[in-house]
Formats: structure tokens, sequence, C-alpha cells
């Protein structure tokens, strides 16, 4: 009987061994597909970003003026005062 166990006992280890390698392999080839799907992510970043070349970039002054013409706006508008209730 011992025999008999033995051999059983050996096949099972054969089969999970099997499987085993044979998920290591699927996770190699997995692994593979997402180095290969994400290789552009992967490169060190270059000097100039292609965004930067179709943006133009306004400088500080402009942004301010822009923000003290839309405050200008705000404070022109009538506001009902609190006095009159």
């Amino acid at each position: 009987m011992r025999t008999a166990s033995r051999s059983f006992a050996e096949k099972f280890h054969r089969v999970v061994d099997y499987m085993v390698a044979a998920l290591h392999q699927q996770r190699a080839i997995e692994a593979r597909r997402v180095l290969q799907r994400y290789h552009h992510l992967l490169h060190a970043p270059s000097e100039s970003s292609p965004l930067n070349e179709c943006i133009s970039v306004r400088n500080e002054e402009e942004f301010s003026a822009n923000a003290h013409k839309s405050a200008a706006r705000e404070r022109s508008a009538p506001r009902p005062s609190l006095e009159r209730a």
C-alpha cells in the first residue's frame, strides 16, 4: 500500500509543480506585455515636453492684470446695502 500512496503523492507533486511553473511563465508573459504597453511612461522625461511647445505661457504681469480686471468688474456692480433693511 505504501507504494501506491507514494506513487500518488509523487504524481500529485508533479502536477502541482507543473501548475506552479505554468503560473510563473504566465506571470512573466504578462509582465512583458505590461512593459511593452507602458514603455512610453518608463522613459525619462526629456527637457522639453511637447505640451510645453503647444501652450503659450503668459508671464506673471498678464495674469495679475487679468485678475485685477475681473475683480474691478465685481466691485463696480451695485450691491444692496444692509443699512436700509
